[in-house]
Parts: structure tokens; C-alpha cells; sequence
């Protein structure tokens, strides 16, 4: 059992860079010192090798990692990557650099080292000739190596297919309109969480959708919900996990539904861990989350899941828009409009958790 005590030491570290947070957007030079931006229309929402230069290594080791990269140009395209180098080089030095090496990607130059910094890399300390961020086309992290291509590349092209977009285009029968975000928590956030909702803490009954405990408890509690499906709802209000929470779904999720839906969240309800047993049948019926006045300021539901590898059936769906339910990765999330009428289908073995809340805005 996860006691109170050990929150403090178990949600810490959410400030670091990890699999999951946006890098931000940039603009650097290149050897001409013509102005580079990955997230142009005709470059954006492919994968991205971010390679940078570091002291650790030397300039033979540097140029051994780039020419052991450019070797991997048609991997690179067959998964239709993007590859980019840094430096804190001025425009003209690394100019020589590509020239000598023939390089097919490019080559940009840092010399503020404003990107190493914004990317969590003191190119000093880091104690590396090369280190390698592998991105998502949203310029996500999939993952980092100390290495590229000549060290590293096995490594990088196992995230590289995590980071691809996988299938084919085929008919759809229909299409909810909601977003869905890998790697919004990690594997080991999601079964802290589960640990969470296992804490003993005081359990109310749903009259419907409403308890009397959030006015009667300030702490964590949980919600027997059964007149519209069956599930174990915990409320959490331990500060650490709050914390830890918004440090990272601000970073992960909130530029996403800004971009998606040009909606700037800035407030949030309780953040809840649901769970779904099949011993008890568990499923949610068919409800919107904004229908009456108290609910009417809700603008997003925000839903993570924690478990997808232990559960079978429980699958998200939205039957205004299609048959079809949603059954994502564990530690990935799905957003949608608080007016869409959605079910949770029962679970037909094992148990499902899910981090839930409600977004809105001022």
C-alpha cells in the first residue's frame, strides 16, 4: 500500500524532460545561415532525429556519429524521418563541416545554446560527444540516447517506430471528434496512480452523479457510482500528486487542445482514478458531462488510461459518431467536448483505471 509519506519522493521529478513533453518550436540557421523550422507546413508532423553536438567526445567522434547518420538516409526515409543536427558553432564553421562530410540533412547552428537549454542539455556537462532526441511529428520526445548513429542506432530506430504513424487509410463508418495523445504519462506514473486508488480512504455513495462527499471530506475519497453504470471513482486531493499532475499534463496536453480545438484551458476539476471491475460488471452508460447548471462551465473531458494490458472489453465510445469504441496504450489519453454523449462498454475481464478530470476555462 502506497502510504501518504512516500508521495512526496514517489510524484517528484516532474520538471524533467521525459518521453511524452513537447520540445519547444524553433527556428535556428543553417549553413548558409538561412533560417530552419521543422514545424514549417511542407516539414511538420513527420518523426525527427534531433542530433546535437556536445563536448564530451571531441570533433573526430562528432564527425564519425554525423557521417554514421548520413549512412542511414534511406532507414530514414523509409519511415519518412526527419533528420537534423545542431551546434553552437557559428553558420560558417559547420558550413565546412557538411561540405567535408557531404551531409544530406542539415546542419543548424545554436550559438546562444538557447535550444540545448530548452531541450534539458548543458552540452558542457552532459558529458557526451553526441546526444540524440528521437520526436514525434507534434515534436514530442519518444526517447534519448547518448549517441547517434554510429553508437546509438539500434536504440534510435526502435523509437523512431514507436514515433511512426502506423496503418493505412481505410473507410470509416464514422469518426468521433475528440484527440488522442500517446505518452501523456509513463508507464510508472500510471501504476503509482493505480496504487493511489488502493489507498484506504473514506467511500460515499452517487446519488446519480452527485455526492454529498466533496462537501463532507477535504481529503482523498472515493465514489460508489451505480445508478449509471458500475465503477469506483477515487477523487484526489493530495497535494503532491496534484503537482505532479498539472506540471506535466500542462506541458503534454494543454498545447495540444489549444491547437486542436483553439480553446485555452486554464482551470480543472478534481482529478479522479476510476476504476471499472469485472467481479462487478463495470461500465458506464450513455451521458453527456455538461448537462445541467452546475456542469454547464465544463468545456473538455480529459481521460488517461493507466492499465490497457490488464483488462479486456471497456472500450470508450461515442455512438452519435460510430459503433466503434476507443481502446488506447496505457499511459495515453483521449480529450473530447463535454457535450458528446459517450459510454464506457462493460468489462468483460480484469480491471480498468483511468485518470479522469474536467477542463475549462476563465
Amino acid at each position: 500500500m502506497l502510504q501518504r509519506s512516500d508521495t512526496a519522493i514517489r510524484f517528484a521529478g516532474a520538471d524533467r524532460l521525459e518521453a511524452g513533453d513537447p520540445i519547444p518550436p524553433f527556428t535556428l540557421p543553417d549553413i548558409h545561415g538561412q533560417p530552419f523550422n521543422p514545424a514549417s507546413d511542407h516539414l511538420a508532423g513527420r518523426p525527427l532525429l534531433l542530433t546535437f553536438a556536445c563536448d564530451g567526445g571531441g570533433e573526430a567522434t562528432w564527425h564519425q556519429e554525423l557521417s554514421a547518420m548520413a549512412a542511414r538516409t534511406r532507414d530514414l526515409e523509409s519511415v519518412d524521418a526527419l533528420a537534423i543536427a545542431v551546434t553552437r558553432a557559428d553558420c560558417a564553421a559547420n558550413r565546412a563541416c557538411a561540405e567535408a562530410l557531404d551531409l544530406p540533412f542539415p546542419l543548424l547552428s545554436d550559438s546562444t545554446a538557447k535550444l540545448y537549454a530548452a531541450c534539458g542539455l548543458d552540452p558542457v556537462a552532459v558529458g557526451r560527444a553526441t546526444v540524440t532526441l528521437v520526436l514525434d511529428g507534434n515534436l514530442r520526445l519518444v526517447g534519448l540516447t547518448d549517441g547517434g548513429g554510429a553508437s546509438r542506432w539500434r536504440e534510435i530506430s526502435a523509437m523512431l517506430a514507436a514515433a511512426t504513424l502506423a496503418g493505412s487509410a481505410e473507410p470509416l463508418d464514422g469518426q468521433a471528434p475528440v484527440l488522442v495523445l500517446p505518452r501523456v504519462l509513463s508507464p510508472a506514473d500510471c501504476r503509482r496512480l493505480i496504487e493511489v486508488w488502493h489507498r484506504p480512504v473514506p467511500e460515499w455513495e452517487a446519488q446519480n452523479f452527485a455526492t454529498t462527499g466533496f462537501q463532507e471530506t477535504k481529503g482523498d475519497f472515493k465514489v460508489l457510482n451505480k445508478d449509471y453504470g458500475t465503477l469506483v471513482q477515487m477523487v484526489v486531493r493530495d497535494s503532491e500528486v496534484q503537482r505532479y499532475l498539472d506540471a506535466k499534463l500542462q506541458r503534454r496536453v494543454m498545447p495540444q487542445i489549444a491547437k486542436a480545438f483553439q480553446t485555452r484551458v486554464s482551470r480543472r476539476e478534481d482529478y479522479r482514478i476510476a476504476c471499472y471491475d469485472a467481479e462487478r460488471d463495470g461500465w458506464l452508460g450513455p451521458h453527456r458531462d455538461n448537462p445541467t447548471k452546475e456542469t454547464r462551465h465544463r468545456r473538455f473531458t480529459l481521460a488517461v488510461t493507466l492499465n490497457a494490458e490488464d483488462f479486456e472489453g471497456g472500450a470508450l465510445r461515442f455512438r452519435e459518431y460510430s459503433a466503434r469504441g476507443y481502446r488506447v496504450p496505457t499511459g495515453s489519453a483521449i480529450v473530447w467536448s463535454c457535450a458528446l454523449l459517450h459510454e464506457v462498454t462493460s468489462v468483460t475481464a480484469g480491471r480498468r483505471f483511468i485518470l479522469g478530470t474536467h477542463l475549462f476555462g476563465n
